[in-house]
């Protein structure tokens, strides 16, 4: 069986995989800010991170890629102040973070301005406006985009980060959303309330998700939000060096082989300076764990073949050898390819 976590360390809840990096228990079974928790008394389990906020929603697998797919239930809540947080432990030099791409900010609501900022730095922005204080969210019919910036609207998260001094990023430390009403027929909390989101994107562009909004003024407090997370494994200062990335994405040989413990491994940048570990072409497995990284046997697994072999394969490591067998000649990377030299008839 192919190595998923460190000994003696619980790799699943219910039907869930957890992979090194990731782990529950012990903070042995995990690298620092990659610790889950396994609610047990949901059905089916549910496998939480960060404060328990956030749920993961697919499986985690071998962590081959950096992004996670989780679920929030609810609006993200602001106060009197039109303030709020996305939560979930996020920021603060952690792991995660939101990609440059695949989430959106979704607001709905009257004459309502919603803002996404970490610090300084302004993320998303969007502004939805009614004429009679109601809110309608659907443009009639099953439209490809809902939201046109009437009762609802739209925006790209976008992260650019600046840069501060000596050539350092500006780290992401927070989510945090400001809502500012303006004008008259405003959204307030009783009627009518303006509801933020961080989605995925295209999720309200669902039938179902903007109907359900439009027709239950409670409907925000349980509906469950999905969106997409990049991860990478920070190691000391996360606020990455520009100049270094910009000249290399490998990673310094301490960091490679301090965090990608098999052989056969790669160690890449992530765009916040952090590190990201893949097994090398032929292998497949964990890169995070010693031995992790398994030759494939590409001739039982034809799927793993660049070109398919159909003369005789031989497996090696981390690759193979594809020939006519003995006493044949020809092209075994095609069908009836390899022939007899005496005889001349094709064999395979």
């Amino acid at each position: 069986a192919p190595v998923i976590g460190m000994p003696g360390c619980e790799t699943r809840c219910g039907d869930m995989i957890v992979p090194y990096p990731f782990g529950m228990g012990s903070s042995y079974c995990y690298l620092p800010g990659f610790n889950l928790t396994c609610d047990w008394l949901s059905d089916p389990p549910r496998l939480l991170l960060g404060d328990g906020t956030l749920q993961v929603a697919e499986d985690i697998g071998y962590p081959s890629d950096a992004t996670l797919a989780v679920v929030y239930a609810g609006n993200i809540q602001t106060d009197g102040n039109g303030h709020g947080r996305l939560g979930g432990g996020l920021g603060d030099g952690g792991p995660y973070a939101l990609p440059p791409a695949g989430n959106q900010l979704v607001l709905v609501g009257c004459n309502v301005r919603a803002t996404l900022r970490s610090g300084n730095l302004t993320l998303s922005s969007c502004s939805s406006f009614c004429h009679d204080g109601r809110t309608s969210y659907m443009k009639s019919g099953k439209s490809s985009l809902l939201c046109s910036g009437m009762g609802c609207c739209q925006a790209p998260i976008v992260v650019n980060r600046e840069v501060g001094a000596g050539g350092k990023l500006v780290p992401i430390t927070s989510y945090d959303v400001e809502l500012e009403s303006f004008g008259r027929n405003r959204s307030d909390g009783r009627r009518w309330p303006a509801r933020v989101f961080v989605a995925k994107k295209g999720w309200f562009t669902t039938w179902s998700a903007s109907k359900q909004l439009s027709s239950d003024l409670r409907a925000a407090v349980d509906m469950e939000v999905p969106f997409w997370l990049n991860w990478e494994v920070v190691d000391g200062d996360a606020t990455g060096d520009t100049d270094q990335l910009q000249r290399s994405k490998e990673c310094p040989r301490d960091a490679a082989g301090g965090i990608c413990k098999s052989n056969h491994t790669r160690c890449t940048r992530g765009d916040r300076g952090g590190y990201l570990c893949f097994c090398k072409q032929g292998y497949q497995g964990n890169a995070y764990i010693t031995n992790g990284c398994q030759d494939i046997d590409e001739c039982k697994h034809a799927e793993f073949q660049i070109n398919r072999c159909y003369g005789q394969c031989t497996n090696t490591d981390g690759a193979f050898q594809c020939r006519c067998p003995q006493g044949t000649h020809g092209d075994p990377y095609m069908p009836g390819g390899c022939f007899s030299l005496l005889t001349g008839k094709h064999l395979f």
